[in-house]
């Protein structure tokens, strides 16, 4: 009873703090829910998307310098695809002058290609992720109030405060070294932290982790989390592991489609990851995988999104890095538009010198020391053996010092090489595999004892 009363009573003072700055995340929220549930061929969703992006466009031919030189009558089709690679290169010409930089809100990734990324978002904008991941959540179980439980690797630019936690609601559970050795800590410390009642966000890596733990141990304590929804997102999740997850936690299990340089992009529900494009934020189109034109709905290719909202770092066409295919679904009685056949982020199980499993957040978090890197790929080659390949602009000035954060990382036993490239190549599926195991089978070693 008290529980649910803490859970309200976060509620009310939420929105209540919402509509006294204006409602920023009420209206988004209420403006959400309304596309979502219409057709996709509904007339009303053409409307609100083609005035948005009239909005945006101006926006960005007014305030930009990358966009200039266009017309602000310029039609979608007419924009060219733009990617990270170009917008890391010329950040500024694509940042608004409407706006100073040390009030907007820088969104880093490693980028599923292994490219790290910082763009950057006006409150309007951030206002309105906050408000996709609130009605999106929902649809697991979620309630404004609950406690978020994220599992993640904590380095310097993820870490938060306890005070900060408390104050935002959240639990933040270090999965740094998720292991056998201390998956049981961290399972324990789910329960503790979802007592009032809460919703669990990982990588799909991370639940495939607790479900192989899950097969070769007694997890009854389990029984005592408070679980409502669980939630997927940046990576495949596979259906045993959903499966697996939703009979730990007895809840329902949802994967998103999400990036951190836009928001969420869409949402699996009925059917296992067919993904319900969140059309009233975002224009989705498939590219071909070789060429810059739209292949038709069914046919594979790249992911090229137009964020509506984003006025600080306009993204017209955006070149995700991901492949999938686009089809019009039935879901809940609507025709909705669906991303299918999604390429995925799945990486290779790569271990360190000594056999045990290493996160491959804990790889891509150890790239943020050294911005200079424009691409990586981290590859183990035997069982101490790595080659990791690396694609700077310039002279690399510290390579001694990534060559020890390496060493840190697997082990000191390694032996490790580093190969230095103009370009690293992509798969015939257009993807760059930025961690890959070469190894003919799993470390013969402790293997996470």
């Amino acid at each position: 009873m008290i529980n649910k009363f803490l859970c309200k009573a976060r509620e009310i003072g939420f929105w209540s703090v919402d509509r006294l700055r204006g409602s920023a995340t009420g209206s988004a929220y209420n403006e959400i829910k309304k596309i979502d549930g219409l057709s996709s061929e509904d007339n009303r969703v053409g409307v609100h998307q083609r005035a948005q992006f009239i909005k945006l466009v101006e926006h960005a031919v007014t305030s930009t310098d990358f966009y200039s030189s266009f017309d602000k009558n310029t039609p979608l089709e007419d924009f060219p695809i733009i990617n990270k690679n170009l917008m890391i290169e010329d950040e500024k010409r694509f940042l608004s002058k409407n706006y100073e930089k040390q009030e907007l809100f820088p969104m880093s990734s490693s980028g599923s290609t292994g490219i790290p990324f910082t763009s950057y978002q006006d409150y309007e904008k951030k206002k309105r992720v906050n408000a996709e991941i609130i009605y999106y959540s929902e649809k697991a179980g979620y309630s404004i109030g609950k406690n978020l439980v994220y599992l993640r690797a904590v380095y310097i630019k993820t870490r938060k405060s306890s005070l900060r936690q408390w104050i935002q609601n959240e639990s933040i559970i270090d999965i740094s070294s998720l292991n056998d050795n201390n998956m049981e800590s961290v399972l324990r410390d789910i329960v503790e932290a979802s007592k009032e009642g809460s919703m669990l966000l990982a990588y799909g890596s991370t639940f495939d982790l607790i479900r192989d733990y899950s097969y070769k141990n007694n997890l009854d304590f389990l029984k005592e989390a408070n679980i409502s929804g669980i939630i997927s997102n940046s990576e495949m999740l596979y259906d045993d592991t959903r499966e697996a997850m939703g009979g730990l936690f007895h809840c329902k299990v949802l994967s998103r489609y999400s990036n951190q340089e836009n928001g969420v992009l869409g949402q699996d529900e009925e059917r296992n990851n067919v993904f319900i494009i969140n059309e009233a934020n975002y224009i989705v189109e498939i590219f071909h995988l070789e060429e810059d034109r739209p292949v038709e709905d069914g046919i594979l290719g790249r992911i090229v999104i137009t964020d509506l909202y984003n006025k600080a770092m306009a993204m017209i066409r955006y070149d995700t890095g991901d492949i999938g295919s686009m089809r019009t679904i039935q879901s809940q009685g609507r025709s909705k538009k669906a991303i299918t056949n999604f390429g995925g982020r799945k990486v290779d199980m790569v271990f360190d010198c000594f056999g045990k499993r290493l996160s491959p957040h804990l790889i891509t978090n150890a790239m943020w020391a050294f911005p200079e890197i424009k691409q990586y790929q981290f590859i183990q080659e035997s069982e101490r053996g790595y080659r990791i390949i690396i694609n700077v602009e310039k002279e690399f000035q510290r390579s001694s010092e990534f060559k020890e954060a390496m060493i840190s990382l697997v082990g000191s036993n390694s032996q490790i090489i580093i190969e230095k490239v103009d370009e690293i190549p992509i798969m015939e599926s257009r993807k760059r595999r930025y961690i890959m195991n070469k190894m003919d089978s799993c470390p013969s070693q402790h293997r996470d004892n």
